[in-house]
């Protein structure tokens, strides 16, 4: 089912004598599907939702969005929509044009949504929100979106060139791109690859294999149970709660501090350049008798290198 409208609604609630408020155009779109969908997301500029429910069936909606725009973006789409007319269309035609060209569509079990790429539609900021089941499996490739993930995912990848990132879990793989904007992540339960040129990363549980790189950035992470490697240029790394795996902790300048979760035996090895290397728990230089769940390793150049017990 398809719904396009203008919102035009005549006065709009203005005064009297004011002129009508143009309301943002908006293309809705549903689907029948049944279990888990692979939602396919493409755009250049605007923001991001996809909420997966306990429901059947795919809904889409697209919305012009002028608030979601990045400086840049809303420069070039200002020059486009001056000259407007060079490509046969008024600028104030040009929101409801994307919205009409745009890709919305579900073949099989995979949803396509996806802006069209010819100027001056390209880089119209636009507000999609995706409703599927839960389970599904959504991909976000955009320039310049905030991108929000609600309710569980299978496998999860988003790269977005500035913007921030949300989801709140995956059970499959993730992998997670931002070249300036922050990442917060609810329990990764397949593992995580997440880069970021300047932004925090926030995850609250691992379980599986992952990889974390940022610039500049700190790295926060809660429940540990797998093997995890972190690197940052310039940030504080926190892990809250250690409990197995192989954690390998490095920072140019910042803090490295892991919290062992109570009854865990670990082998630890910590090295600082121009800071302090200390556990707060007990040491024994003697090595068990039999290997240890939780390996820590962290190595940082200016900064303090903590081992401390797990809160909570």
């Amino acid at each position: 089912m398809t719904t396009m409208t203008n919102d035009d609604t005549g006065n709009g609630g203005a005064a009297s004598g004011e002129p009508p408020r143009e309301e943002p155009a908006v293309r809705l779109e549903s689907f029948q599907a049944e279990g888990p969908l692979d939602i396919d997301i493409t755009l250049d500029a605007g923001r991001v939702e996809v909420r997966l429910v306990e429901e059947p069936g795919a809904h889409v909606e697209l919305r012009h969005d002028p608030s979601a725009a990045s400086p840049w973006l809303a420069g070039v789409t200002g020059l486009l929509s001056l000259f407007g007319g060079q490509f046969g269309m008024p600028a104030e035609d040009i929101p409801a044009r994307v919205l009409a060209q745009a890709t919305v569509e579900l073949v099989g079990q995979r949803l396509v949504v996806r802006m069209p790429k010819e100027l001056p539609l390209r880089g119209v900021p636009i507000a999609v929100t995706v409703t599927a089941p839960r389970g599904s499996h959504p991909q976000v490739r955009s320039a310049s979106a905030d991108v929000r993930v609600t309710g569980p995912a299978g496998r999860l990848s988003v790269s977005t060139g500035t913007g921030e990132v949300s989801a709140d879990r995956a059970d499959d793989r993730a992998e997670v791109k931002s070249g300036s904007g922050a990442v917060r992540l609810g329990p990764m339960l397949g593992g995580l690859h997440a880069r970021t040129g300047s932004g925090e990363v926030e995850v609250s549980s691992i379980g599986g294999r992952t990889t974390l790189v940022t610039g500049s950035g700190d790295v926060w992470l809660g429940t540990v149970q797998a093997d995890v490697a972190v690197r940052t240029g310039t940030g504080d790394v926190t892990v809250a709660d250690a409990a197995a795996g192989r954690i390998e902790l490095g920072t140019g300048s910042g803090e490295i501090r892991v919290g062992v979760r109570g009854g865990t035996t670990a082998e630890v090895d910590l090295s600082s350049g121009a800071g302090r290397a200390r556990s707060e728990l007990d040491v024994s230089q003697q090595r068990p008798d039999t290997e240890p769940a939780l390996f820590i390793r962290g190595r940082t150049g200016s900064g303090d290198a903590v081992i401390s017990a797990a809160v909570g």
